[in-house]
């Protein structure tokens, strides 16, 4: 029970973590968090007060049985897709219905993770906002480094020429 109360948090705390440009973030009721995540993390960095801290919990509760619902409707849509993919013979047209229902589910989380992103974001003051914002570049160029990097790795080397 406690490690799928920690799930769900996780992924709501997610939405902070684009937030903030990091993969720590900060968790639930003085817990540590679920997958990494962090009991100050990226937010820590932003330097919040006692008082922004209870808000964003605040915040971050006020939408716990939403993520919940949303989560559940999304793994449920993921899992009838692969038991689609998987029916054989193939069935298209059920195969497009379950992605479908996949895209509307992720849609709705998605949407939600962007509500709850501006409402974190509307806490922080215009220089943590500043801050948060360059987190998230320095994540992004990181993240476009790596990408990077793996591309140049997964090439073969070319022949030496003559």
């Amino acid at each position: 029970m406690a490690s799928r109360r920690y799930a769900i948090v996780g992924a709501a705390l997610l939405s902070i973590a684009a937030l903030v440009g990091t993969a720590t973030v900060f968790a639930q009721g003085g817990q540590h968090g679920h997958r990494g995540f962090g009991m100050m993390g990226g937010l820590q960095q932003l330097g919040l007060s006692a008082d922004q801290q209870q808000q964003v919990k605040n915040t971050m509760a006020s939408h716990r049985d939403e993520f919940k619902a949303l989560m559940g409707r999304s793994r449920n849509a993921h899992q009838a897709q692969q038991a689609a993919i998987e029916q054989v013979p193939v069935n298209e047209d059920l195969i497009r219905s379950a992605s479908t229902a996949v895209a509307a589910a992720d849609a709705d989380l998605a949407v939600l993770r962007a509500k709850v992103h501006e409402q974190v974001f509307s806490l922080l003051t215009p220089d943590q906002q500043t801050k948060a914002k360059q987190l998230q570049a320095d994540r992004a160029a990181r993240r476009a480094q790596r990408q990077a990097e793996w591309q140049q790795k997964k090439q073969p080397a070319a022949p030496a020429q003559q």
